[in-house]
């Protein structure tokens, strides 16, 4: 993976980190109603964190280089993935911190 793209990734990673971590202590210390659709939220960051760590740590700066040998349309597939699920993420974070915020 380019270095571009990982401190990309780095950034995106470092700013929903941060809002679900302030989202978190508000939740904790607002004795939380959105239990259901905070517990999703934090399987679907844990999956995503998974998914990143293993893939990076697996296949390093190989990882790019492999999808387009395999084909451009497979690295295709796994940016619009990544983009899918940190919209998912950011839209869900933001929700729950709009409703504790109400």
């Amino acid at each position: 993976m380019s270095a571009e793209k990982e401190g990309t990734l780095d950034k995106i990673y470092g700013e929903l980190k941060q809002l679900r971590d302030e989202i978190a202590l508000k939740a904790h210390l607002g004795g939380m109603e959105l239990r259901e659709q905070w517990s999703e939220l934090e399987r679907e960051w844990e999956t995503w964190t998974h998914q990143l760590k293993q893939d990076l740590a697996s296949k390093g700066d190989d990882l790019e280089e492999d999808l387009r040998k395999a084909g451009g349309d497979d690295l295709r597939k796994l940016e619009i993935k990544t983009k899918v699920t940190i919209s998912k993420l950011k839209r869900g974070l933001a929700d729950v911190s709009e409703k504790l915020d109400d």
